[in-house]
């Protein structure tokens, strides 16, 4: 494999949180559509109609979190219901704008790449850290409410950033030579 081959892999490794969460920027509540059909294959399982959660289930579910606390503090669970869906969406944004810059990058030789690959290295590394304390290594943060198709996520996700962490540096590292 080539080092222009492993830059180009490295870089599609890291489209796939991108076209996972696209539909997110407009739709934050799409976030359910992972859950009904990627979540299962994690358990593993398949999608299941009768398990899948629905927009109003969702709507309700947000309802009740805001309903459970005092009334003094409904204005406060109000806006933590907005921030969770906002970042959905500031997320998204993110991801989408990482595939224009990975689309862009490809045009070009590897060591003009150099900089993305620094970037994505760096994202894959904190992406690895964070799947892998879904999987269970407690030191790497508190997630309150990893479910366990999360931490089977958790668990296969770590060795794909992995992976994308170390084609990036390698890549990074050629692209600077």
């Amino acid at each position: 494999m080539n080092e222009n081959t492993i830059s180009t892999i490295a870089m599609a490794l890291c489209l796939a949180p991108g076209f996972l969460h696209s539909l997110e920027v407009v739709f934050p509540m799409f976030a359910r559509l992972i859950v009904n059909y990627v979540l299962p294959f994690f358990g593993p399982g398949l999608p299941n109609s009768k398990n899948q959660i629905t927009y109003e289930e969702q709507v309700e579910m947000l309802d009740s979190a805001i309903a459970v606390v005092k009334e003094d503090k409904k204005t406060a669970a109000k806006d933590y219901i907005f921030v969770i869906l906002f970042e959905q969406r500031q997320g998204s944004l993110a991801f989408l704008s990482l595939i224009v810059g990975i689309i862009y990058a490809l045009a070009f030789p590897l060591t003009e790449r150099a900089i993305l690959h620094l970037v994505l290295l760096v994202m894959s590394i904190f992406f690895m850290l964070v799947n892998a304390n879904h999987a269970g290594i407690p030191f790497l943060g508190n997630h309150p409410k990893v479910s366990r198709n999360g931490r089977n996520v958790g668990i296969v996700f770590s060795g794909f950033w992995l992976a994308a962490s170390i084609l990036n540096y390698l890549a990074f590292t050629y692209a600077t030579q």
